[in-house]
């Protein structure tokens, strides 16, 4: 099986989303999380899949949002 740059990347994606909710922060997580979300936005928009796109870019307004207002209280 030949692994091309655009499915690296989709697997990169979903290995930080995964990988985000074994964390106990939930600062971590918020980071992690959005790291993996901006792949996948990346990611369906090179593969012309705009809803992962349009999603994933909500979740990262959502994620620095919640990492925004932690660190104000």
């Amino acid at each position: 099986m030949e692994l091309n740059t655009i499915e690296l990347l989709g697997y990169m994606a979903t290995f930080f989303v995964a990988i985000s909710f074994l964390f106990k922060s939930i600062v971590h997580l918020r980071i992690v999380n959005s790291i993996g979300d901006v792949l996948f936005v990346i990611y369906g928009i090179i593969i012309d899949a705009y809803p992962v796109a349009v999603l994933n870019t909500f979740l990262v307004c959502v994620n620095l949002y919640q990492l925004y207002r932690l660190k104000k209280e």
